[in-house]
């Protein structure tokens, strides 16, 4: 009788969080890995009780509990950690950021046949702090496969590992998405509607987190420059936004807004509920994310939301930072801009205006590039083939 491999989950956020690509890689490997018959247990730091909505799935669900983890990150992490090991002394954990496996390298040699990965998404690399740096190669010396979902997060571990003898095992596995999600019909209605904005109109759609790094100030400028040949285009900022985020970005925007008579051209819509996204990029006529680097190393890791739009039929535009590189293939599943770069904004939204050919093979091309290489099946496929192809496993 073959035992089934038992895989752990340790994720900062799991659906109906509003965690972004987190959540979804999360909740995309735990669903397929379950389907491909590992027994799944995923072990999430929600602060409610909402993850009840998981209990037919072929997973397992638990909440960490703990007050104040960014304080007390280490010590929940180990309490889980060796609660789940004692339970599990031959499981494989997978720690969706590497701090939440930062115990482990001195668990591994109390549980010698546990296996661990990590995944490295983007920001929680690039921004790191130099006492950290020591931490972060401890754990990805011992750990069995360190999963990057960009090379330019590979290359940012590369950069800090630097003096590791042995980086096999660090490998570029990007994100996905379900299809399936997005192949359900529309929801009755129109989601621009709700928000009174002219069906007639131009639509350029900003999906995110509202934080600086995702350069919806350079979209607006570029509206204001575009307005001119195109009256009626409109401009969505749509995704969450916490007051007082980021020294107040939203207020910016809207100053910067003001300052450029853009107030019936620029519309913002909250959290998005998932049942309505398919609206809302189906409705679009360009999906753009031009992100970029901050100074403080805040960077895009991938960009989940291009693959999205994607497969919905929406041509998508991206910044040339960080990985949004490997989300986008240029001029097959949309236009990569320059970074900071407004003319190469324009010209870019410009372009898939007037060129009917180029929008419908971006189209094409972009759905079809991701049910061939980006669903989380296929992804799930990559792990596991990594981890039998990895000696350490």
């Amino acid at each position: 009788m073959t035992i089934k491999k038992t895989f752990i989950i340790l994720t900062s956020h799991f659906p109906p969080s509003k965690g972004g690509g987190i959540q979804e890689w999360a909740y995309g490997i735990a669903k397929h890995l379950a389907l491909k018959n590992y027994i799944v247990k995923v072990f999430s730091r929600r602060k409610d009780n909402q993850l009840l909505i998981h209990q037919n799935e072929k997973f397992s669900v638990f909440r960490m509990k703990g007050r104040n983890w960014h304080q007390f990150h280490f010590i929940y992490s180990l309490y889980y950690l060796l609660k789940i090991l004692f339970n599990n002394p031959s499981c494989t954990i997978i720690a969706t950021t590497w701090l939440l496996s930062k115990p482990y390298v001195y668990l591994k040699k109390i549980f010698p046949k546990s296996k661990m990965i990590i995944v490295c998404h983007g920001l929680e690399v690039t921004s790191l702090k130099k006492k950290k740096i020591k931490s972060f190669q401890n754990i990805v010396k011992i750990s069995n496969l360190v999963i990057c979902v960009s090379n330019f997060t590979k290359n940012a571990v590369f950069n800090l590992c630097h003096n590791l003898k042995n980086k096999n095992h660090i490998k570029f596995i990007p994100n996905g998405i379900d299809p399936k999600k997005f192949s359900s019909k529309k929801m009755n209605g129109s989601i621009l509607n709700e928000y009174n904005i002219d069906s007639k109109s131009i639509v350029i759609t900003t999906l995110s987190r509202l934080i600086r790094r995702k350069g919806h100030d350079l979209v607006i400028k570029s509206i204001k420059r575009l307005i001119k040949t195109y009256p009626k285009i409109h401009y969505v900022i749509a995704g969450h936004y916490k007051p007082g985020n980021e020294n107040n970005y939203k207020e910016e925007l809207i100053k910067l807004i003001d300052k450029l008579d853009l107030n019936k051209n620029v519309s913002f819509i909250d959290y998005v509920p998932e049942k309505k996204i398919v609206n809302l990029y189906t409705e679009s006529d360009i999906f753009i994310m031009v992100s970029k680097l901050l100074p403080s190393g805040d960077s895009e890791g991938f960009g989940i939301t291009f693959l999205e739009a994607n497969v919905c039929g929406c041509p998508v535009i991206g910044s040339r930072s960080g990985g949004i590189v490997d989300a986008i293939e240029h001029e097959v599943s949309g236009l990569l801009v320059e970074e900071n770069d407004l003319d190469s904004i324009c010209n870019a939204i410009n372009r898939i205006l007037i060129d009917k050919s180029l929008r419908e093979n971006l189209i094409f091309n972009g759905k079809k590039r991701v049910l061939e290489n980006y669903t989380w099946s296929k992804i799930t496929n990559k792990i596991i083939n990594e981890l039998n192809r990895n000696e350490k496993f």
